[in-house]
This record gives structure tokens, C-alpha cells and sequence, in this order.
């Protein structure tokens, strides 16, 4: 599947970019004018309505800043040595992840918590650390990352045996550990984040590759797709999880692009699709 010309285009789409000291020359420049920008922004900004900004993602002038810093490390920095580059989720919007998740998972039964194109694996540690309750949210975390190089990255940041990284193709993987009856004993949340951003493949494909995801999710009643979508457009069409049978839970905003976010003024769908459970009928002795 990943042997296609269009993802050996995305597999070497990085590598066409030389690491020389203009590069990161010109890399240190846009982020200070970034910077720059955002301070006049804040500044233009602080006297709007409260209640409009209360339904938007908020962050500190460090938080801010810590999101420009990341995101030149994870995207450019990896084009400059040659690598893919990374699309992560900032650590800001995690919580919300966690806070929302709270509210559609069975506390009962057993989770697993499944990062579809984890990179450096930002997600996996908080997600373990998780807890509702006094106990833990999830009891596995594993991340999917498809690039080698990234994969080992992941595995190298982690020592928590309940954390498990695998280097391969989400879909398979998410096919198979579907494939039986429960996911690891219990259920899964599939958390997406545009994992093919780079990969530029048709409509017709991605609808083909995400429909055969959910339609293996979809025969795990209670498990959950939590799906990020970019500021500017889906992977995953909200028609296309419709039909699969998924229900859209909770929806809110986030800011995955960080300071970017703000500057635009748009910010990331972040949204919550359950497998309906199956509901027993009462049987005639209950009645």
C-alpha cells in the first residue's frame, strides 16, 4: 500500500531541502517576525469581548511562544536534516484530549489508547499518565508511526512498559487489532491528527483508506475516533463517519497550530465520534 509513487513522494518529501546556514537563517528570521507579529496581535486583540473569546482556545504569551519554538522543531527541523517532517500535537491541546475523553469513555471497561501517526509520540506518556477518579484512563497506550527514523525517536523517549510503539501502517494495524471480538480486552480511542498530510493522495484513496479504518472500529461498540482535523480542511469527512455508523459525542476548538492559530484567528475542529453500544432489549422475566 505504502510502496505507491504518491507516498514515495511523501517519504522523500523532506529531502529535497539542503541543510545549509541560509536555511536556518532564513528559519531563525520567520520565527522571530512570527513573534513579532503575535506580540502586535495580543496587543490589538486584548480589548475584545470577553464572551467571544471565552468559546476559543486560550494561551499565555509562553504557551505562545513555546508553540512557535515546537513547531519550527518538528516541521522544519526535520526538513533540514533530511527527514519527513512531523505534525504533532501541541501539548497545550492534550488536556482538552483527555478532559473530553472523559466524558464518552465507560469507566468499567478496559482502554486502550491508539496515537494513528504518533511521531516523536508527544501523546503517549500524558495519555498513560491520565487518570479519572484516582485510576488510570487508559491501561495500554500505543503509537503508529510509519517514518523509521521517527519511530526510533518514539521508542527512545519512552520506558514505560505500557507503552508500546510500533513502526509500520496504521491501516493494517488498526484492521488487525480490531479483527477479534474486544480490542485488548476492552476498548480503543483512535486518536487522528491528519496523519497523511503530507502524503497526496486523492479523495477517492483517502475516503477508500479512512472507510476501511472505521468500518474495523465500527465492529467495537464504545470505542471512540478522536479526530483533529486541520483549520482548513478534513481527512475524514463527517459524512463518511456518518456512514459508518459512528455518533458525534463532543466537539470543541483547539489551537494544534498554536501561536498560528491565533494569528489566523482559526483554530482545529477537534471532534469525538462513538460506536453506538448495543442496547439489550428487557427480556419478558424483567418486565
Amino acid at each position: 500500500l505504502w510502496d505507491s509513487p504518491s507516498n514515495r513522494r511523501y517519504s522523500r518529501a523532506a529531502r529535497t531541502t539542503t541543510n545549509s546556514p541560509t536555511m536556518y537563517w532564513y528559519t531563525a528570521s520567520g520565527g522571530g517576525l512570527i513573534l513579532v507579529v503575535l506580540l502586535l496581535r495580543r496587543r490589538l486583540t486584548a480589548s475584545s469581548d470577553g464572551a467571544s473569546k471565552a468559546a476559543l482556545p486560550q494561551s499565555t504569551l509562553r504557551e505562545d511562544v513555546a508553540s512557535v519554538r515546537q513547531w519550527f522543531a518538528n516541521l522544519i527541523g526535520p526538513t533540514l536534516r533530511g527527514r519527513p517532517a512531523c505534525k504533532p500535537t501541541m501539548p497545550a491541546v492534550i488536556p482538552t484530549v483527555v478532559e473530553e475523553l472523559k466524558q464518552v469513555m465507560d469507566g468499567e471497561l478496559s482502554w486502550t489508547f491508539v496515537d494513528c501517526g504518533c511521531g516523536q509520540g508527544t501523546m503517549l506518556q500524558p495519555m498513560r499518565n491520565a487518570t479519572v477518579d484516582g485510576r488510570r484512563l487508559f491501561q495500554r497506550v500505543v503509537g503508529v508511526e510509519l517514518d523509521p527514523a521517527t519511530h526510533r525517536e518514539a521508542v527512545a523517549a519512552h520506558n514505560d512498559p505500557a507503552i508500546e510503539v510500533v513502526c509500520g501502517d496504521m491501516f493494517p494495524f488498526v484492521d488487525k487489532l480490531c479483527a477479534g471480538d474486544d480490542i485488548l480486552g476492552g476498548c480503543a480511542v483512535f486518536y487522528i491528527y491528519e496523519p497523511l498530510w503530507m502524503a497526496n493522495l486523492p479523495a477517492e484513496e483517502m475516503r477508500r483508506l479512512y472507510g476501511g479504518l472505521l468500518d474495523a472500529v465500527a465492529r467495537h461498540p464504545g470505542s471512540v475516533i478522536a479526530y483533529c482535523s486541520a483549520d482548513a480542511y478534513r481527512e475524514i469527512g463527517a459524512s463518511l463517519l456518518e456512514e459508518k455508523g459512528l455518533v458525534l459525542r463532543r466537539a470543541v476548538k483547539v489551537a494544534q497550530n498554536g501561536a498560528f492559530n491565533k494569528l489566523r484567528g482559526v483554530y482545529n475542529p477537534l471532534e469525538f465520534w462513538q460506536v453506538p453500544r448495543i442496547s439489550t432489549p428487557p427480556t419478558s422475566e424483567s418486565l
